[in-house]
Formats: C-alpha cells, structure tokens, sequence
C-alpha cells in the first residue's frame, strides 16, 4: 500500500513540475523582427513584436475589423548588447526572442559592422540562423511598421512569408540567413542581401494608400569586402541560376505576348585555359498565357531566348561595374577545380570570362489548351 502511494505521489509530483516553467502568452513580449543600424560609434537596436491574440483570431478564420497593432522599441547603445538590455530594462513585459524570424540590417551595418551582427546573432541562443535576412536603404522602424492587407498581421506580408510571393512570380532569390551568411566566408563568389523598403500609393485599402514593404535590390559583399548596393534591374538575370524559381512570368513583344516559364535548369561549364572561363546553359519549358498578334510558336521561342540572354547579359554587366561575381559562377571551378587554378585566378572573373550563354526554351502549349 506504502509503495502504491509513493508512486502515485511522484507521479503527481511530475505533472506539476512540468507545468510550473510554462508562461502565458499574455505574459511575455513576443519579439518577430530585429532590426540593428550603426551611427556615430553606437549601435540602434529596433524590435518588433506582434499581437498574438489577433493573429490566432486571423489564423482561426475571423477578419479583423481592426488594423493588427505593431509594437516597435528602439534603444542605442555602443554595442549590440547594450542597446538591448535598455530595451529590456523598460519593456511593460519579459521580452521572448524564440518568435524572431527577420533580421533587416541597415547600409552602415552591413558595409562595416557586419561581423559584430554576426556574432551577436551566434551568441544568443534564442535566435535561429534560419531567420530571413534583408538589408534597407530606408528607415528600419518604417520597414518593421509595413503593412499587410485587409488588416492581416505583419507576419503575412513579405517581411516574414516571401516564399508564397516568390512561388507565384519570383522576381529574385531571398534567402535564410544562414544560407547568405555561409558564403561571409568563402574565398570566391558573393553574398548579396536583399533589401526591402517602403513603397506608398500601390494599393489603396478605402481609398487610403497603404505602405507595402517591397524588394528593391540587394546589398553585395565579396571576401569581406562591402561592394554596394545593386537595383533589382541589375539582379533580373539571377533568378535564371536559381533552384527555388518555379515560376516565372516574362512580358514579350511590348507585352503583347505573356508567357509564364517553369523551373528553368541551368548549367555552367568550365572552359580551362590560363584561367577559367565559362559557358552558360539554360533550360526551360514555357506556356503562352496571352497571344494578342497570334505569333507563332517559333516567333516566341525565338523572342524568349534573346530576352534571357539579355537580362543575364546585364547581371554580368554589372558584375564587372563593381567587380564581384553577382551569378557566383566562380564558385564551380572554387568546388570542382579547384587543383587547376589558384583562387586569385578563379576569383580573376570579367564579363568576357563568359564566352557563349545558350539558352533552350520550349513552349509546350499555348493559350487554347488547359492545363
């Protein structure tokens, strides 16, 4: 009987220990974006944290009579760390950082002090390294206080969910933070963080304008070394090269003509001589969505070519205006060849090291049939 009630009694003892650790949601602050900036020798710390309660109401499938309310802190200090414990020193509650999954750091960060993001990121284990990462040339807190449509939370506008968006049209590659910072290190190619900024007057919600974060080119860093900022123009003919590009949509004959091209496959090849050079593959099947003129399939394809080759031909372009390796074609021979070449001469890359770009589009349907 005594054996019997001790091992009731522990097992009650388990249930209530179990419990005693787990907080409220109303109790604790759950931080969603961190924002970092450097100006006259001290760090700007921005945060943004988010209404749950709304945003289990949205995900429940009631509308939102009301605008979700976004919570920003700011604080300065000289280091990272010290710009938050001010914010945690006056925060209404505990602040939670296991919600955070974006990183927007500004141009002053990431051309001298990216590396102490760097660390400080590595150093809290509370933050994930697979956050989404963005640059701005705008006003952090502006970014952090973007607006969703139909009153929707923050996390559903690109800021935290730019997967769906890419899906349907993708425009260029957004990566995880630990995918971009893995290439910080790397002796060839280069990382490129996407910026994000404001845009007003796109969409209107009652008439009002709406201010929708937007992607808007990418910050480049090759070897350590800060190399710009590059307009999402300049980008337009990476998205060729990437794995995640399911859909592309392209505009033909003065958009006359649209098509929508999927899952492109590309390859690059290795020309050995003195230093390598290369020749660029790409493969896709495309569909005609609108045929206003009724041309010919040939007429397309043949258009289709040329208007890939020139969105590659002007990322190439302007690779060499700033002398990094925007396609991190480099990073092949750096993997496979690396016994061939010393890395000064694979990292040695011009627009002329690009001898042929093929490309290979087949349009397998056109509008007249469904799919």
């Amino acid at each position: 009987m005594k054996y019997i009630f001790l091992s009731i009694l522990s097992c009650l003892l388990l249930v209530v220990t179990g419990c005693t650790g787990a907080k409220e949601i109303q109790n604790e602050t759950y931080i969603t974006a961190i924002g970092f900036d450097y100006s006259k020798g001290q760090y700007t710390v921005y945060l943004q944290a988010l209404n749950f309660s709304n945003i289990a109401k949205q995900e429940g499938g009631s509308g939102l009579q009301q605008a979700s309310p976004i919570l920003i802190g700011q604080a300065t200090g000289k280091s990272i760390q010290a710009a938050i414990s001010k914010l945690e020193q006056h925060a209404a509650l505990p602040l939670y950082y296991g919600h955070v999954n974006t990183f927007v750091l500004s141009k002053n960060v990431i051309e001298k002090h990216l590396a102490s993001v760097i660390e400080f990121i590595g150093q809290n284990s509370f933050l994930r390294y697979n956050c989404w990462l963005y640059g701005t040339n705008g006003d952090i807190k502006k970014v952090l206080s973007a607006e969703s449509f139909f009153n929707y939370p923050s996390i559903y506008t690109v800021l935290h969910s730019p997967s769906p968006l890419l899906k349907e049209n993708y425009s260029m590659q957004i990566e995880k933070y630990n995918r971009i910072i893995s290439k910080y290190n790397q002796s060839v190619g280069t990382l490129i963080i996407p910026t994000i900024d404001i845009r007003k007057k796109i969409f209107l919600q009652d008439e009002k304008p709406i201010n929708i974060a937007a992607l808007t080119g990418g910050f480049v860093v090759a070897q350590h070394q800060f190399k710009g900022w590059v307009k999402k123009h300049d980008l337009i003919g990476l998205k060729w090269f990437s794995e995640k590009a399911a859909r592309i949509p392209i505009s033909l004959f003065n958009e006359r003509v649209s098509v929508e091209i999927i899952k492109p496959k590309s390859t690059i090849k290795v020309i050995s001589g003195p230093k390598p050079a290369y020749d660029l593959i790409i493969k896709a099947n495309a569909y005609i969505n609108q045929n206003v003129d009724n041309l010919s399939v040939s007429n397309i394809e043949k258009e289709l070519a040329q208007k890939v080759r020139n969105e590659i031909l002007i990322s190439l372009e302007r690779s060499n205006q700033i002398n990094a390796d925007l396609l991190n074609i480099t990073e092949i021979p750096y993997r496979y060849h690396h016994k061939k070449w010393d890395i000064n001469v694979i990292n040695n890359i011009n627009k002329n090291s690009v001898k042929h770009i093929n490309v290979k589009i087949k349009v397998q349907q056109n509008i007249n049939y469904k799919r």
